[in-house]
């Protein structure tokens, strides 16, 4: 079983809280323009505590979404916030035992070791006219140097589990039998403050300095009138 990086704890749950608000808007414009066709059965890879699956639903229902996740602990909230929704325990980077009308993971490439091949793998799941939907980031832009500081530190800690935080790059290439229908780049603007309640709840999860906790969460208590801008691959296939 593939493990997350960045845990399941309560406070992992609540930083998962916290991205979900913050990159509502930008996965929902994605899911928005998906091209049309039958996407009744629909798969969320890594769904965590179920933010994603619960967009899939908006974006697809009526049908029948399943959020495949390794945590059992996320699972179990993912439930109780998305009932519409199936969830099963599983690795992502095996092969899927479900076809499916739309394949979607967002920010989930880069905490996998092998991520090319678990985009073929993901794509042999598509039904012909299915959606391979991915959503990667490419980098943010900021001048805090505390937020370097925490760049550097939670790349580390991906690469020790044989993954590369910046997947972009993955999704260069096109999975077997399978066209490029959206392949673009998309700039979202969060307070700085939002990105450093994201940051030290991380790093406090997998036990980071605690100065470096200590500067983000003074960072968010400041709540500064400025913005970090990430960008964000936002990549669908559809199987031919």
């Amino acid at each position: 079983m593939t493990r997350y990086a960045f845990g399941d704890t309560d406070l992992a749950r609540e930083r998962l809280g916290l991205v979900a608000e913050t990159f509502r808007e930008p996965t929902a414009r994605l899911l928005a323009d998906v091209p049309p066709g039958v996407r009744r059965y629909v798969l969320d890879l890594g769904c965590g505590p179920g933010y994603t699956t619960a967009l899939l639903l908006d974006a697809f229902g009526p049908g029948y979404v399943t959020g495949i996740d390794s945590s059992s602990a996320m699972l179990a909230e993912a439930r109780m916030r998305v009932p519409a929704a199936f969830f099963v325990v599983a690795d992502v980077t095996a092969p899927l035992k479900l076809p499916a009308h739309v394949v979607f993971s967002r920010m989930l490439l880069g905490h996998l070791p092998e991520p090319e091949r678990a985009l073929g793998r993901w794509a042999n799941a598509v039904l012909p006219g299915g959606a391979l939907v991915c959503e990667e980031p490419v980098r943010y832009r900021s001048t805090r140097k505390v937020f370097e500081r925490y760049e550097a530190t939670v790349t580390e800690v991906v690469a020790a589990q044989g993954a590369t935080l910046w997947a972009g790059p993955a999704l260069d290439s096109d999975p077997p039998r399978c066209h490029r229908a959206i392949d673009r780049i998309a700039e979202h603007a969060v307070a700085a403050g939002r990105a450093a309640a994201m940051f030290w709840r991380n790093a406090t999860t997998w036990r980071g300095a605690p100065d470096l906790i200590a500067e983000l969460q003074d960072l968010e208590r400041a709540n500064p009138d400025e913005t970090v801008v990430w960008e964000i691959r936002q990549t669908c296939w559809i199987k031919r």
